[in-house]
């Protein structure tokens, strides 16, 4: 039997190792293979997330459930023993985040590519794949240059997140042809812009803050003060859940969570206390970071020269108000050259969640980011891909036809 591996980033070199017996050749349309993995983790590649399969599904945003039995057979602890077993040595960091020992995302790269040349595959790059055409008995994948027949094609071409490396949304139009519905992508996992000019404090990290907007639960941790808005951890989880919400809307920054509304009172009157003979605009300093303080003052409708003993009690409530609701209007992303991942993709009500092969052509598979399935940071993103794309590789060798 021969297969076509389509995309040479994880969940293909996974697909084409796991496709045992078959005669597989995996085609790449950039210069190398694996180009995203080099930059996945900050270029240390968090590749899985050693945790059990429900606290898994818990930090996929879209399609959790149609991922539970790629999980059941592809687990976190099944990636690690790939990976090692192919000759990378790994560790486990804060957060159950697993990665290379060495800290090198090209040592996965490397080992993902012997465990696909371990199964004989013909891995091939710059290969630009114009059309796949299905005939009834099998495939003929057309590419600059010339064309094959094969038996059976798996698709793991990944989304539109960091075009740069390959992921260019190229391969939609083929699959739609195929009668596919694709989902229509959008960058998740992203800084936002705001319509606010909060430049002046671009560069600047603020610790240990909470995130909201409307319908989606408050996300802690840190956040960055971009050129053109926000990023940082809690701004990237914040976007998964808002990828298609429809800009502009609200964003809420709560830069004192630890504090009640009451104990950051109690914390203004100690602060004000050690300060009377202070304007308003210099007695903020302990309480947050002074990039920020000019924002928080010209949202308070307190005159920065008011004597801090000449502050009401009201006025100290709208301040309150604006440390713990510091509102942003979202305008959009960063865009897909900035996105860990893309959120969209190949409609899985129209793919077998067992065997990955389409519900609308036989012999057609599916793996990785290419599909309408995207989670949060922290190595899960990854796993998918690993997990889908040893379901595809290992059907469409084993012929099922379910």
């Amino acid at each position: 039997m021969r297969i076509a591996v389509i995309g040479g980033g994880a969940a293909g070199l996974v697909a084409a190792g796991s496709a045992k017996g078959a005669e597989v050749v995996l085609f790449e349309h950039a210069d190398k293979i694996g180009k995203k993995i080099y930059i996945t983790g900050k270029g240390r590649c968090n590749f899985t997330n050693v945790c059990d399969n429900e606290t898994f599904l818990c930090n996929v945003v879209t399609n959790a459930p149609f991922l539970r039995s790629a999980l059941s057979k592809f687990t976190p602890y099944d990636a690690i023993s790939l990976i090692e077993e192919n000759g990378c040595k790994t560790k486990i960091e804060r957060g159950r985040r697993a990665f290379p020992q060495s800290d090198k995302a090209s040592d996965v790269t490397k080992a993902l590519r012997r465990y696909a040349e371990s199964n004989c595959a013909d891995i091939r790059i710059d290969i630009d794949i114009q059309n796949i055409i299905f005939d009834g008995d099998g495939f003929t994948v057309e590419y600059v240059g010339g064309s094959e027949k094969f038996d059976r094609v798996v698709i793991c071409t990944g989304g539109m997140s960091y075009p740069s490396t390959g992921s260019d949304g190229s391969a939609y139009n083929i699959i739609e042809k195929f009668g596919h519905r694709v989902i229509s992508p959008v960058p998740s996992l992203v800084g936002l812009t705001t319509k606010e000019d909060i430049s002046s404090a671009r560069g600047l990290t603020l610790k240990n803050v909470s995130v909201s907007a409307d319908g989606v639960k408050p996300v802690f941790g840190d956040l960055m003060i971009t050129d053109c808005g926000i990023s940082g951890p809690v701004v990237l989880t914040l976007s998964a859940y808002l990828s298609r919400r429809s800009t502009p809307y609200k964003v809420f920054i709560d830069l004192k969570p630890a504090l009640t509304a009451d104990e950051l009172d109690d914390r203004l009157l100690k602060d004000f206390g050690n300060r009377l003979n202070k304007q308003f605009k210099n007695s903020l300093d302990e309480l947050l970071p002074k990039s920020v303080i000019p924002f928080i003052i010209g949202r308070s409708g307190i005159s920065p020269a008011t004597p801090v003993n000449a502050i009401t009690r009201s006025e100290r409530k709208t301040l309150v108000d604006t440390i713990k609701t510091f509102g942003l209007t979202v305008t959009g992303s960063e865009g897909f050259g900035h996105a860990v991942v893309t959120s969209g993709g190949v409609d899985v009500k129209q793919v077998n969640p067992k065997t990955m092969q389409s519900k609308i052509v036989k012999g057609l598979y599916f793996g990785g980011e290419v599909l309408d399935v995207d989670a949060l940071t922290g190595g899960y993103n990854m796993h998918i891909a690993f997990a889908t794309g040893f379901v595809a590789g290992s059907s469409a060798a084993a012929n099922d036809e379910n």
